[in-house]
């Protein structure tokens, strides 16, 4: 009788891992001040697959909140995913295996910079060329200052701007200056080109030499001479 109620439980219940949190929780629950779960609540909690109950939750945060991990109700899944991607590097075999042929300096996200407050700046992007740019103050211990800063390309370009003015700000004033020297003197070579155009049409135009030659001729012609016309009368 109790074997065919075994087996009808859940396959994650039946495992050494649910074994191992039942005996951790039993043995350091009231050390660690942890809710007080009976194996039966405990089941029941994994069981239900529609929400994830408030005993679980709690529990969660608690085991979270004791390795430092500062988490509201709202973010302590965020926070268990990133436990067990981290947990891959102990417990995934395979894995371990893969990654001992990499370089360590690479395998870890660096910050792409500082800037003049020594906030650090950490870009990501993906395979869809997403971007992502966090912000991380000085000597933050708890990540408690880490924002997400950059979430599309006008974020970014944004960001580069004030970043100019910030670390030098002579350097935005000479880049003004030059693209105001650039205006001035596309201006000044539209004026020259429009006056050359209109003392062209006044005098013919250059690429016509008929029409400066036949302007030349009708000016040297003599006059006609009428001396001829009189002696023959």
């Amino acid at each position: 009788m109790a074997a065919s109620a075994a087996a009808t439980a859940s396959p994650g219940l039946l495992s050494p891992s649910y074994a191992v949190v039942c005996s951790f929780l039993e043995r350091y629950g009231a050390l660690l001040d942890l809710p007080e779960l009976t194996f039966p609540q405990l089941e029941r909690c994994l069981r239900d697959t529609s929400s994830v109950p408030k005993l679980l939750v709690d529990l969660h945060m608690k085991l979270l909140r004791k390795i430092g991990k500062s988490v509201s109700a709202e973010r302590w899944e965020k926070h268990l995913v990133k436990y067990l991607c981290e947990c891959q590097f102990d417990d995934n075999v395979k894995f371990k295996t893969a990654i001992n042929e990499e370089d360590p300096d690479k395998m870890r996200l660096q910050p792409i910079g500082r800037d003049k407050d020594g906030q650090m700046y950490w870009f990501q992007l993906d395979q869809d060329n997403n971007v992502r740019v966090y912000l991380e103050e000085l000597d933050d211990l708890d990540g408690s200052s880490w924002k997400c800063i950059v979430r599309t390309r006008h974020d970014l370009a944004q960001v580069l701007a004030l970043l100019k003015t910030q670390i030098d700000p002579e350097l935005l004033a000479k880049e003004k200056d030059a693209a105001d020297g650039e205006e001035k003197k596309d201006g000044v070579s539209d004026g020259v080109k429009k006056s050359e155009e209109f003392t062209t049409d006044e005098e013919g135009d250059p690429k016509d030499p008929s029409s400066s030659i036949k302007t030349e001729s009708s000016e040297t012609q003599p006059p006609k001479d009428d001396t001829k016309s009189n002696v023959t009368e």
